[in-house]
């Protein structure tokens, strides 16, 4: 590698005065040099402090923190960097000392390949410091990745889900629609206009049904990935205006504890108690139904109860209401496509939030759904 222009106190010194004060300084075992092929390879050393590397082995068995800077090592050729400094990086030595090194990658022009210079470091030093920023924001970096690697998981599991719904739930308004089409061409050569109308009035209804499917599996779908700006929501004035229009409606709610003001996602802690509620009254096999809400403070959640009176829920269908389109009772009118608690469920575990129920139909009436919210969110 070509020496660099000496500066002009020093023009005079002879290559050999050089050679002779390196070795000098070399006996203190302080400094080393290391060639290195275009692989990284090692391929010869100079010095005590690099003789902790292995010739023909891979830097890297020696210096694991040159993973993955190859390309950058490399970059040295273009002078897309005039060096690269690596300190205070721990080593594994072949006799098995772990000390830290000081590197200083750069490229020898007369081997087209890069080398390193290495020298001892025996005390923090302000390098150190730099590298410890250095792996704190590697470690961030990498908290990121495996916070999107588990979105990912839960975007997969969610496919998953969606396969089975579209393979199966779907398909049952689809298989009727079949059917009753079937019977309508039996009927009309008949002539039997009276059953074809019937038939062609379930047709529709089952058309409808499953558009609402649909809509309601594509708002379930868009749950968590939907981004809002955190608020301060006042839950009183929330539960009161949600509870307002079955109150109109001659059913009796009671509400009772105190009610925070929470910095959260005001959506989907609407759709929530929204979706419990309207379920509460529509399964109950009474005309009016009696609702108790209560929400008290529990650490740094608020936790909200729901408690109806109605005919309860069996203990082996508490985990099953929570999946998609899956409902205990038939709706005459048709408007539930039984994905409201799978929406309830999502959206609270989105948060970071819980949601369970409690029911024994065997001893009493009524059903109980408790919600765990977090009280500040920092992030969605």
């Amino acid at each position: 590698m070509p020496l660099p222009a000496a500066p002009p106190d020093t023009a005079g010194v002879s290559p050999q005065n050089l050679l002779a004060a390196v070795s000098i300084i070399e006996e203190f075992g302080d400094f080393g040099l290391i060639w290195l092929d275009r692989e990284l390879v090692v391929t010869k050393i100079y010095g005590r402090a690099a003789a902790f590397v292995a010739l023909g082995r891979p830097l890297t068995d020696s210096v694991l923190a040159v993973y993955g800077l190859e390309s950058e090592i490399s970059g040295l050729e273009n002078r897309s960097l005039p060096r690269l400094d690596l300190p205070a990086v721990a080593t594994a030595a072949l006799d098995g000392d772990a000390s830290k090194r000081n590197f200083s990658f750069f490229w020898n022009s007369q081997t087209s390949a890069p080398m390193a210079f290495v020298y001892q470091t025996d005390a923090q030093s302000a390098m150190e410091l730099e590298l410890s920023k250095q792996i704190r924001a590697r470690l961030m970096a990498e908290a990121e990745t495996a916070a999107r690697a588990r979105d990912l998981a839960r975007a997969n599991s969610d496919l998953e889900s969606f396969a089975a719904i579209v393979s199966h739930d779907l398909k049952a308004p689809l298989r009727h629609m079949r059917f009753t089409a079937e019977t309508a061409m039996q009927n009309l050569e008949g002539d039997s206009a009276s059953r074809v109308l019937d038939a062609l009035t379930t047709i529709a209804a089952e058309a409808r049904q499953m558009s609402r499917m649909l809509t309601d599996l594509f708002d379930y779908s868009s749950l968590g990935r939907k981004y809002e700006a955190l608020e301060g929501v006042d839950t009183a004035k929330m539960i009161d205006a949600l509870t307002q229009p079955w109150r109109d409606l001659g059913h009796t709610v009671e509400i009772s504890g105190l009610w925070p003001t929470l910095t959260t996602l005001k959506a989907p802690l609407d759709l929530v108690l929204r979706n419990l509620l309207a379920n509460a009254i529509q399964h109950n096999d009474r005309a009016m139904t009696r609702l108790k809400i209560d929400c008290r403070e529990a650490g740094s959640q608020v936790k909200i109860t729901i408690q109806d009176d109605g005919p309860g829920i069996d203990a082996r269908h508490h985990e099953t209401i929570f999946l998609p389109f899956r409902s205990l009772t038939a709706v005459v009118d048709g408007t539930s496509t039984g994905i409201g608690l799978a929406m309830v469920q999502k959206a609270v575990q989105a948060v970071g939030g819980s949601v369970s129920v409690s029911s024994d139909p065997a001893h009493g009436r009524g059903t109980c759904f408790t919600v765990i919210w977090p009280i500040t969110m920092d992030s969605y």
